[in-house]
């Protein structure tokens, strides 16, 4: 009797394994053909976290490795970043063949979509005063602190120098006034406190199962262990300005605006070295 009732528990044991077997296989093919319904929206941004930001940053503004958000990047065609993901570089960055066209593909739509690139290049009647424009971004906006264009500003957020060349001059405004419109998973700020009663806050630049790598406001990075950490809490903004709407006027939303379109437009096709402001990762 104790021999049958030992088989019959083994057999239900290799039954429920060959399920989750099933189950894992169906789940795995349904995330290389971009399955989530959503056109693979989200599977570029799953591969960027698995296999590049623990060089090149949550938000492709560098780390280990150099930033993908620098013009040099932006003007290359979608052809060739596929290329070099598909091949590796001659810098050391490793091939992504295994991946498969599918996936490298989703990969390089994600990689346009951290450097401020869409869908649409429409352009739209531009009114504003770029001259003012500027003098805004650099001033009473305070844009610079965190967003760098033409090598000059921050680097808490992406670099905004090729932004108004893909982008409309209503979509620009529209992502001013409401930022977080959708909240960009890489943007998103994040509070911590450690064991030890220290608290931070800033923005994820790398994290896994173990480690997350923090970078605070004042441009400096954190690299935190899971188990150190006392409270852990992902928030529902970033660090953008809420109040574009009501601080600044029509006039001076739309001398911003085009201030980023002209910028944009006068991108050249070299690198312009970043002027770093704060503390960060120097080159």
């Amino acid at each position: 009797m104790n021999s049958t009732r030992l088989i019959r528990q083994l057999a239900c044991c290799n039954m429920a394994l060959l399920a989750i077997a099933v189950l894992l296989c169906a789940s795995l093919s349904g995330f290389a053909q971009g399955g989530n319904g959503q056109g693979g929206s989200n599977q570029g941004a799953q591969l960027y976290e698995s296999n590049c930001a623990v060089c090149h940053g949550g938000d492709g503004s560098g780390g280990k490795s150099e930033s993908i958000i620098t013009p040099n990047f932006v003007t290359m065609s979608d052809a060739d970043l596929a290329k070099s993901l598909h091949d590796g570089t001659s810098a050391g960055m490793p091939p992504y063949a295994g991946l498969g066209d599918a996936n490298i593909a989703a990969l390089v739509r994600y990689v346009r979509k951290l450097q401020g690139q869409s869908d649409t290049t429409a352009t739209a009647p531009v009114t504003g005063d770029a001259a003012a424009g500027r003098a805004l971004y650099f001033g009473k906006a305070q844009c610079s602190s965190c967003h760098m264009v033409q090598g000059d500003g921050g680097f808490m957020a992406a670099d905004l120098t090729a932004y108004g060349r893909s982008h409309a001059a209503d979509a620009i405004k529209q992502a001013i006034v409401t930022p977080d419109s959708p909240l960009e998973p890489a943007s998103r700020v994040v509070e911590v406190q450690t064991k030890d009663g220290t608290k931070l806050t800033g923005v994820i630049r790398h994290e896994n199962n173990f480690n997350m790598d923090l970078q605070t406001e004042d441009g400096r990075y954190h690299f935190l262990v899971r188990g150190d950490l006392a409270d852990l809490h992902y928030t529902d903004h970033s660090l953008m300005p809420h109040d574009y709407g009501t601080r600044l006027t029509p006039a001076e939303l739309d001398n911003i605006v085009s201030f980023l379109i002209a910028a944009g437009n006068a991108t050249p096709a070299e690198p312009v070295a970043p002027r770093r402001h704060g503390f960060g990762f120097d080159d």
